[in-house]
């Protein structure tokens, strides 16, 4: 913030510079080859007194019959115009008064421009977000070192941002970024119940973001004393629909599982998420004791070991690829997903790729199902699906890429199935 007011103060003094230069030159010029007050009208009398024995001496050679009539009248204006070219050129050069009111008038043009110009900025200028963002910068650096230093941040950091993210929100109420950081900045003094509210908000201004979904779930799990509920489990199984790779989703719907005491489905859901994670973090340890906790949980409630470790008996082997006539960049996402034969449009496995990874081979079974309770071990019939999303939505939309196949029969599986994405989704076509 210092460094901005440095600046526009640098500026303003340029700008004064550049108005006062020139009226110095031209005072300085004036001082230099003009005459003041007494000096002007001794010189204007003493013109007239020349202009007089000039007039004087025509009169007595017209007398004399030195000069005709109309030599005369032509001679006399004459004088005339010169004394009045000498008399506008000693007023000209004597305009102190005049001079003095165009510099006050300047002086006080530049003053009002400057003024409107701080005003200007500072109701329709980015200063308020200028000085949110110093103070984010400074919120970092100052908790870093207090975790070098195994000290907890100070909450009190947080709580100010809380403040001006708050009043800046009263000006742009529908700015997404400034929503979601409250939300986070509310997760960091676990004032979780406002940071659902935000959340809340960010997903009504950005209904297709699977990240904020996942994380608004969480905050409704720690809202509620660290309980899934019906909420909950749908923001995350629809985060995964989006993003089948958000570890914040896939633990949260373990921790449901393993609340409801399957156990299977929860060790699925967080081995899944680790697979993910990199590295010894402390979030990844945490899930392999909770997977090792539902093995045991497992056990002990009468299942047996090795079934833990078995593969998947229903399993779907797709050959992926995009017909001549699709019209898709490299980055568009591609939805492969298999479903109940005129059922439930919710997926029972689901994977997500990239047209630039066409043609591909996927594989669906049930540890990619979205739910427990809903997985392809619980269909007798199902179809499957593979789709180009230029937007990126779960949802089909008109003009989607796609291609389906069924019904296919779970008590004989093919051996592989082919699926090459070449009908375009019009708008009387589009379904889920």
């Amino acid at each position: 913030m210092i460094g901005l007011w440095s600046s526009l103060l640098v500026l303003v003094l340029l700008s004064a510079l550049f108005f006062a230069w020139p009226f110095w030159r031209y005072k300085s010029s004036l001082n230099n080859n003009g005459l003041n007050n007494s000096e002007t009208q001794a010189r204007l009398v003493e013109n007239v007194r020349i202009f007089r024995e000039h007039l004087a001496e025509l009169e007595n050679s017209l007398a004399s019959q030195n000069i005709t009539q109309e030599e005369f009248a032509q001679l006399k204006v004459e004088l005339e115009r010169n004394l009045l070219e000498d008399e506008a050129s000693l007023r000209a050069n004597h305009s102190g008064s005049s001079r003095g009111i165009g510099v006050k008038v300047a002086i006080t043009f530049c003053v009002l421009v400057i003024a409107f110009g701080i005003f200007f900025y500072q109701k329709r200028g980015n200063l308020a977000d200028v000085y949110i963002q110093n103070l984010q910068q400074e919120k970092l650096q100052l908790d870093y070192q207090d975790m070098v230093q195994n000290r907890d941040p100070n909450p009190a950091r947080s709580q100010q941002l809380i403040s001006e993210f708050e009043a800046r929100l009263k000006d742009k109420p529908d700015n997404v970024q400034y929503w979601f950081l409250l939300a986070r900045a509310q997760m960091e003094v676990a004032n979780f119940a406002e940071a659902v509210k935000a959340y809340q908000r960010v997903l009504e201004l950005d209904a297709k973001s699977p990240m904020i979904m996942a994380e608004l779930a969480q905050a409704l799990f720690l809202r509620d004393g660290n309980k899934t509920t019906p909420a909950t489990v749908d923001l995350a199984k629809d985060a995964l629909v989006l993003d089948p790779k958000n570890t914040m989703a896939l633990g949260l719907l373990g921790i449901d599982a393993f609340s409801k005491k399957d156990y299977r489905a929860a060790i699925r859901y967080w081995q899944k998420s680790v697979d993910l994670m990199s590295g010894e973090s402390q979030g990844r340890r945490a899930l392999l004791a909770g997977i090792e906790k539902a093995k045991q949980s497992y056990v002990e409630a009468g299942g047996k070991a090795e079934d833990l470790t078995a593969k998947s008996a229903y399993a779907l082997k797709l050959s992926v690829s995009l017909g001549e006539k699709v019209k898709a960049s490299p980055d568009q996402t591609v939805f492969v997903y298999a479903r109940a034969w005129q059922g439930s449009p919710m997926p029972l496995a689901i994977s997500r790729i990239k047209v630039s990874d066409l043609p591909a081979s996927v594989q669906l079974d049930e540890t990619m199902a979205m739910s427990p309770t809903a997985s392809l071990a619980t269909a007798t019939d199902i179809e499957v699906i593979a789709r180009v999303s230029p937007s990126g939505s779960a949802k089909a939309e008109a003009g989607d890429w796609i291609v389906k196949q069924g019904p296919i029969s779970m008590s004989a599986i093919p051996e592989k199935i082919d699926l090459n994405i070449n009908e375009q989704i019009t708008a009387d076509g589009v379904k889920p």
